[in-house]
């Protein structure tokens, strides 16, 4: 049976429910048509809600409902984070759950809230890096030194992408600075001999900053007819690139003079 719901007041809090639940998809890398389709399936799940429109960008979200003849629209600014695919699915599994059950809207808030408070332990990010550059090196080439360097980079990575989010920097300049660090600390280990291949080393883990996340979401939302939201998600996979780029070669210039 169709949820109903009595007053505005309760068509603003569901109106409110859903562009949380839209930011929440889009803080953690999800694509934009995903997120206005919840929300749309959140809204459309309420009988006497009709007319439902949902416009998300990497910024903000935007939408605008219809309950008993008069029109509510509202919007939310987001603040991009990294990606979670963890997170994504817990809030499809949300979705799909307020929509076949009678939740009411503080149920719903306090899952929400579980969900966006939830994190993985640090020990198993940093060792995911760890495992993920080292194989990416030996993918690229690399022999069992190159594995063991992009194995310990790879691990201190995570540590200061974690430490530089107390100081609230751009996604510019936190992969400059993270690109620099690989650099300077895959030079230092062939250097003394516990790399083989500066290359290897340096493509291995930079595979961690790489926007493939982003790259992806931004061609589907342009195949999806989302140009606006595509080329804004574009335009930032391009400056995350530069500042890998820009990263790792002042890293290169640096050690060719101490070195």
């Amino acid at each position: 049976m169709a949820k109903v719901l009595n007053n505005i007041k309760d068509a603003k809090d569901l109106m409110n429910l859903s562009l949380f639940t839209g930011a929440l998809l889009i803080q953690n890398g999800a694509e934009s048509y995903r997120a206005e389709d919840t929300i749309e399936r959140i809204c459309k799940s309420v009988s006497n809600i009709s007319n439902v429109a949902a416009y998300a960008l990497p910024s903000a979200i935007f939408i605008s409902i219809e309950f008993e003849g008069e029109t509510l629209s509202n919007f939310r600014k987001i603040t991009i984070s990294d990606t979670n695919l963890y997170k994504i699915d817990c809030v499809n599994s949300f979705s799909r759950e307020f929509v076949s059950r009678d939740l009411s809207i503080k149920e719903a808030y306090d899952k929400l809230f579980e969900i966006d408070g939830s994190e993985e332990s640090p020990k198993k990010v940093y060792f995911s890096g760890g495992i993920a550059s080292s194989f990416f090196t030996v993918l690229f080439g690399g022999d069992l030194k190159d594995f063991a360097a992009s194995f310990i980079i790879g691990i201190l990575i995570p540590i200061v992408l974690e430490k530089l989010s107390y100081f609230k920097l751009s996604f510019f300049i936190n992969n400059i600075i993270c690109a620099f660090i690989t650099s300077v600390l895959a030079i230092i280990c062939v250097h003394f001999g516990f790399g083989s291949n500066i290359d290897n080393v340096i493509i291995g883990v930079i595979m961690l900053l790489v926007p493939g996340v982003a790259i992806t979401n931004s061609v589907r939302d342009i195949m999806s007819g989302e140009f606006i939201t595509g080329a804004i998600t574009m335009i930032k996979a391009f400056f995350i690139a530069l500042a890998i780029a820009f990263g790792v070669g002042v890293g290169l210039k640096v050690m060719r003079f101490i070195l």
